[in-house]
């Protein structure tokens, strides 16, 4: 029992801020491999690395400054419970932690392989153009929830950095395809880049971990305080 609470302890601990510190030095690193790399990496091996940097300083917009996008999410059920169901710190935390180490095994991967593929340019644009998507379709209906209590934009946590970082690097991927041909195992690959993200990062946490009686609640709901 007891080795179980200090289990518990040290994973609440770990989805508060900790891992969001950890996130943040492997940004810090794959940041510094770019640069490190800057003559010779090619564009697309840049912007994959660039992903991998990207989703840590996603998350503090997410998480920190301002805080809320769980608010945002969870508020898309319906569900009176808006500080921990479905989203809460665990889940997210998985979500991100999972995403990030992908891209940098994607990095990894590219390199011993010296090219960046078809496959993975397409399915990480495909995951840029999501992170726009999702984050617009919010944005606007939060901003039609909260409008006639002062809110003017269809600002939501995480869009500055999905609108100015991964929409930014989508293009430039999407681009980078003018001179390239896809074939089907290209097709393939692409689909098991954006299903891993989607199936692996995203809903294998929710199904696994989601409950409405958890302790990895959301202490503030960030930027939509000002609104409630």
């Amino acid at each position: 029992m007891e080795a179980e609470k200090r289990t518990k302890k040290r994973l609440n601990w770990w989805c508060d801020r900790a891992w969001i510190k950890f996130s943040c030095d492997i940004s810090a690193i794959m940041t510094g491999l770019i640069l490190w790399n800057w003559e010779s990496w090619s564009t697309e091996l840049k912007v994959i690395a660039a992903i991998g940097a990207l989703i840590p300083v996603h998350v503090l917009e997410e998480w920190v400054f301002p805080g809320g996008f769980h608010y945002q999410f969870n508020n898309m059920y319906r569900i009176n419970q808006p500080d921990r169901y479905p989203m809460c710190r665990l889940t997210d935390m998985l979500t991100n932690v999972l995403a990030t180490l992908f891209y940098v095994f994607l990095t990894v991967w590219c390199v011993i392989r010296g090219e960046v593929s078809n496959g993975i340019i397409v399915g990480t644009a495909l995951f840029c153009a999501l992170e726009l998507i999702i984050h617009t379709i919010f944005g606007t209906i939060m901003y039609f929830r909260f409008r006639e209590k002062g809110k003017t934009t269809i600002y939501g946590p995480g869009s500055i950095t999905a609108y100015w970082g991964f929409t930014v690097f989508g293009v430039i991927l999407a681009y980078s395809m003018k001179t390239r041909t896809m074939v089907g195992a290209d097709w393939i690959e692409a689909a098991g880049v954006l299903g891993f993200i989607l199936l692996v990062c995203i809903l294998m946490p929710d199904f696994l971990f989601k409950k409405k009686d958890n302790q990895y609640f959301f202490k503030s709901h960030g930027y939509f305080e000002r609104f409630l």
